[in-house]
């Protein structure tokens, strides 16, 4: 079989400051990036046009699942970032037809969500005449609850519809050792969400599916799931707080401290100590505002890493997080920066986040 499939990540989260961190940390490792539906009605076009900016040389899939209005929503993912957008399965024909001219005219891709569609070959007949050629056999998230799980009859619903024409992207509780199921299909994506996102080190374990799906569909010998990567382990906060004070520089911040004269951040002399960074609030940002959009974006049990002081300052430290980890360092730049933007301020995201990673992978 020569078509391996493109792995995609759902990010499935209510808040955009940890979606964007953990789309920083798995983005090399996948194909593209999911807005999961919750994330989409929790930050709204916010969180396309965030995604865009810290992954630009990625697919980004909006996952509306447009019910109706399908040519207005289809417009307006695309305008703020998204290359792909899916339409409820049980939307009016109308609906459908106006999504997919959008897309067709912008060059982008739309997809039909199969959840909750039981007349599934006979609606998938209907869509392929207008053109449709993308769907997403869903294997839902409150059906995995119930204790629904993948059988034969689900490979013989996907055989069809691939035999229709149709690029099939597969997505429900996809783990490594599923995927052999899956391996006589030519699906064109397989999403994998808390596969990757509840894991002790997400980008570890989305490399290992991209490389057991690469082996699967390339039909190498099955992988071995217990070949995982080990956990990162946890850094000091000393390599945390160089690393928080290197990305609000990248934001465009300043700290308290002026490092004019110091001598850098690996020397035994330099100016700053300790795991906390405190940092000026940008001139003609409403200090309180500002304070209530952080803390609002801070992650459970984390709210007390920032805090403020002394007026027009505040400060991030590392050592009050409850794991000091890659993933919660990256957390507090990312929730500094969406709440500097919801105060009118922008920040630039995605430098900041690259070189946290990249010290925090010293």
């Amino acid at each position: 079989m020569n078509n391996i499939p493109l792995l995609q990540v759902a990010l499935d989260y209510t808040s955009l400051p940890q979606a964007l961190v953990m789309a920083s940390l798995v983005a090399p490792e996948v194909d593209i990036i999911e807005i999961g539906t919750p994330l989409c009605k929790a930050a709204g076009l916010e969180a396309i046009e965030a995604m865009r900016e810290i992954c630009p040389d990625k697919l980004i899939l909006a996952d509306f699942k447009t019910p109706d209005v399908g040519g207005l929503e289809a417009t307006m993912a695309f305008d703020a970032g998204a290359d792909m957008i899916t339409v409820i399965g049980g939307a009016a024909l109308a609906t459908v037809e106006q999504a997919h001219e959008v897309a067709s005219k912008r060059g982008k891709i739309m997809l039909m969500e199969l959840t909750g569609v039981r007349d599934i070959v006979a609606r998938a007949t209907e869509w392929r005449r207008i053109g449709v050629d993308r769907l997403v056999y869903h294997r839902e998230w409150d059906a995995q609850s119930a204790g629904r799980e993948w059988a034969e009859e689900d490979k013989v619903t996907i055989r069809q519809l691939i035999d229709m024409g149709y690029k099939v992207t597969v997505t429900g509780g996809l783990t490594l050792d599923l995927l052999p199921f899956f391996a006589d299909l030519p699906a064109s994506v397989l999403i994998c969400g808390r596969g990757i996102r509840e894991q002790p080190d997400p980008r570890a374990a989305a490399r290992q599916m991209r490389l057991a799906i690469a082996e699967i569909w390339s039909g190498n010998a099955s992988p071995s799931p217990s070949a995982s990567s080990s956990p990162m382990a946890s850094a000091s906060a000393d390599l945390g707080a160089k690393a928080i004070r290197w990305g609000v520089s990248e934001m465009g911040l300043a700290l308290t401290v002026d490092g004019r004269e110091c001598p850098g951040c690996n020397s035994p002399a330099r100016f700053c100590h300790g795991s906390r960074t405190d940092v000026r609030i940008p001139s003609g940002v409403d200090s309180r505002q500002f304070m209530t959009q952080l803390i609002a974006n801070m992650g459970p049990g984390e709210s007390q890493a920032v805090g403020t002081d002394t007026p027009g300052t505040f400060y991030l430290d590392v050592g009050a997080l409850s794991r000091i980890n890659e993933n919660n360092v990256l957390g507090l730049l990312s929730a500094t920066s969406v709440a500097l933007q919801k105060v009118g301020h922008p920040t630039n995201t995605r430098a900041a986040m690259s070189v946290a990673h990249e010290i925090m992978s010293e």
